[in-house]
């Protein structure tokens, strides 16, 4: 057995996939008397091709070398999509990475501006480890100021999972599962490392919801890109989002949430720009729609 955790990673993640499929998805018979739900470890090897014995060390995390063929062949046998496919070349790679060179917190003063330039629209920065590293007043108007929370918990995990919102968010629930997919999804080399072990073990601790789809290990699933938003002052809020990779190497992505047309939204964030900042000229048409 190793205490390897990207091993003890990829054990957990075969034992998903595999308990998530049933034989006549594969092409095997059903069962009508069976103790254990999803395929078994047999079934697996089988359709992979190799010994059931070697395929069970695999999910008990033992310390074994695995073939890019062998690979391949797991997931073909599990259905993976093309994102599981890429997420279990990943925990059994070689490969050993750390993250210690990405940025930690803050961003060249040129990428606050183009921030800053989207106003009236939200605007934030985003590492590699999620944290948001930085955002425009537009984001603190619709989603609360960031500067009044602790560095340690500025993260898209610790900031989705919590009650605040939980509360301001129409479509939280698949928002929050599509942003965790996407995190493991992108964080595969890092699960040796003590920052994912801690969040994770923290997020665990504070949130059942956390912890329920943490163990369910998804990967790839179908990303949520429109928020609807109860805003306490403007009301109906829907923002689409697009992310942009910053191109300096540093894993660093840029969060656009931009109005859904046909929605008043644009007006909404006008009216609160206006309403927070009124040094600038006040958008009298817009103030009136929203506000009134």
């Amino acid at each position: 057995m190793t205490d390897d955790p990207r091993r003890a990673e990829l054990a957990d993640f075969l034992r998903t996939r595999r308990l998530a499929l049933q034989p006549e998805e594969v092409g095997l018979p059903p069962r009508t008397s069976r103790r254990t739900p999803g395929l078994r470890r047999e079934d697996v090897a089988d359709l992979a091709g190799i010994s059931s014995c070697w395929y069970s060390q695999l999910e008990q995390a033992r310390d074994i070398r695995v073939s890019d063929h062998v690979l391949n062949s797991l997931a073909g046998a599990l259905r993976l999509n093309g994102e599981e496919h890429e997420y279990l070349l990943t925990l059994a790679s070689e490969d050993v990475r750390s993250s210690a060179t990405t940025p930690a917190n803050g961003v060249p003063p040129t990428l606050q501006r183009i921030l800053d330039s989207q106003l009236p629209h939200p605007a934030f920065a985003l590492g590699p480890r999620f944290d948001i590293l930085a955002w425009n007043q537009a984001r603190t108007d619709v989603y609360g100021d960031l500067a009044a929370t602790t560095p340690a918990h500025r993260h898209l995990l610790w900031l989705f999972f919590s009650d605040h919102m939980r509360g301001l968010v129409e479509n939280w629930e698949p928002s929050a599962r599509s942003i965790l997919a996407e995190f493991r999804s992108a964080t595969g080399l890092y699960v040796h490392e003590t920052w994912f072990t801690t969040l994770v073990r923290e997020l665990s601790a504070c949130s059942a919801d956390f912890r329920a789809w943490w163990s369910e290990h998804e990967i790839g699933r179908q990303r949520v890109t429109t928020r609807e938003i109860r805003h306490p002052l403007v009301g109906r809020l829907m923002l689409e989002e697009t992310a942009l990779v910053v191109g300096d190497r540093s894993g660093r992505r840029v969060i656009l949430e931009t109005p859904q047309p046909g929605t008043g939204t644009e007006d909404k964030l006008t009216a609160l720009t206006w309403r927070y900042h009124p040094v600038q000229t006040p958008p009298y048409r817009a103030l009136g729609q929203a506000l009134r």
